[in-house]
């Protein structure tokens, strides 16, 4: 599994959300989330940065190996 598929489902689990408020809070399909998390479908640069946004992580987090410098918040907890 790459880091960047890790990364997502670490999202995932920090916030206690499914796949489907995954897509739901960054505004894609369910379809879509679930290929992005198991890692058969890249993430463009303008979706990394509004994940990354949207869940309170530094830039450049989802590429980065290991953690990243910056603030770190779970969106839900």
């Amino acid at each position: 599994m790459s880091d960047q598929v890790n990364k997502l489902n670490e999202i995932l689990k920090e916030n206690l959300i499914t796949t489907e408020e995954f897509a739901n809070c960054i505004g894609i399909s369910e379809k879509q989330a679930i290929a992005y998390c198991q890692g058969s479908k890249k993430i463009s640069s303008s979706l990394q940065k509004q994940i990354e946004q949207t869940f309170s992580k530094p830039v450049n987090w989802l590429n980065s190996e290991g953690d990243a410098e910056g603030p770190n918040f779970d969106l839900f907890g």
